[in-house]
């Protein structure tokens, strides 16, 4: 299957979003990181909320990489029935992330979740 431009675009702007988050958090946090580090990463988080929290910064930048990687794959292989999921999923996550956090980049999930379930669609008509 010859794949055309703009088919795989949906993963690739999940994977650019991902690239933003973890650098912004590699930037911003870079003091906790260091801290973290120089402790020897294992247990070095411990009761610390904010050393957690920038964990799990970080760790969803690469969760996020995951998903935009399982998109292209599914839009490489031309799978895109298979779209309408992930796009009520990134819908469900981004609007219930940016109720509870408005000023985030979590709006950015909007693009590719819109995209997802236009895609799905098309395919179904």
């Amino acid at each position: 299957m010859i794949v055309q431009t703009g088919q795989r675009m949906i993963g690739r702007s999940i994977l650019a979003i991902a690239a933003i988050h973890t650098m912004f958090g590699l930037i911003v946090f870079h003091g906790t990181i260091l801290a973290l580090i120089d402790e020897g990463v294992i247990a070095a988080i411990g009761s610390d909320p904010m050393r957690g929290a920038v964990i799990w910064f970080l760790l969803a930048g690469f969760f996020m990489a995951t998903t935009g990687l399982a998109v292209d794959q599914l839009e490489a292989q031309g799978l895109h029935d298979r779209l309408g999921l992930m796009g009520w999923s990134l819908l469900a996550i981004a609007l219930l992330g940016v109720a509870l956090m408005p000023a985030s980049g979590l709006w950015l999930l909007l693009i590719p979740a819109f995209f997802c379930l236009r895609r799905a669609r098309e395919k179904q008509d």
